[in-house]
């Protein structure tokens, strides 16, 4: 099968590799139908800062339909199209077994602690699966990870109805964070140094575009900041 895999800092080959290895217990095998790019994807391809094994196949933000079961998985079918979850966890350590997977002891995601979603194919654990809902299209269902961020980004929030925010950054993230906050009725302003993206933020959303010296003047209670940047 086709794969894109990392062998290093600055090293993505496609390449031409063995189909993964049927399930075991408690896993599924998808063929992957789409895979999205995400910054951390590029910031891992430019430093190296979650290299962990390599080759491996890249990528935790995807979507496919089930091929194979692995025994003991009953809550998706073969044909199913899923959900995918990005994070890689263990399953044994303590806050595994008390249900708390996000602060796993050996908490790494898919793409770099197993093989992940630039490949036609991907054996993973069937507790990263959720049968997609009919009628939204893989293309959506490979953003599910990003749309989580923004979703608990928001609940963190807790902003009172109707509540003005500011959201710095119009990639992904702040995208969809403003399309979420704005969707419940918040008045949002957003602003990027990229005036492209955050033209089509703008449209697609109804927040009003502004920039810091605007800013300025204006005491906002409720921001968020996307941009990683400590500028």
């Amino acid at each position: 099968m086709e794969a894109v895999r990392l062998h290093g800092v600055g090293d993505l080959r496609h390449e031409t590799v063995t189909a993964p290895a049927a399930p075991e217990r408690d896993e599924v095998t998808l063929a992957v139908s789409v895979a999205g790019i995400c910054g951390s994807d590029l910031h891992n391809y430019r430093t190296g800062a979650w290299i962990s094994r390599a080759p491996s196949v890249a990528g935790h933000e995807f979507t496919g339909s089930v091929t194979a079961l692995g025994e003991g998985v009953s809550h998706v079918a073969i044909g199913d199209r899923v959900i995918v979850d990005s994070r890689w966890t263990c399953g044994t350590c303590q806050a595994c077994r008390n249900g708390v997977r996000q602060v796993c002891t050996n908490l790494g995601f898919l793409g770099e602690v197993i093989d992940g979603g630039f490949a036609e194919q991907v054996t993973l654990p069937a507790r990263n699966v959720i049968k997609a809902p009919a009628g939204v299209a893989d293309r959506y269902l490979a953003m599910a990870e990003p749309l989580a961020v923004a979703l608990h980004a928001l609940n963190l929030m807790d902003m009172p109805k109707g509540a003005e925010i500011v959201v710095a950054g119009c990639g992904p993230i702040g995208g969809l964070i403003t399309l979420l906050a704005t969707r419940a009725g918040h008045p949002v302003k957003i602003l990027d140094r990229d005036n492209a993206r955050t033209a089509l933020v703008a449209e697609a959303t109804r927040a009003e575009v502004t920039s810091f010296e605007a800013l300025s003047d204006h005491y906002y209670r409720h921001a968020i900041d996307t941009t990683g940047s400590p500028m």
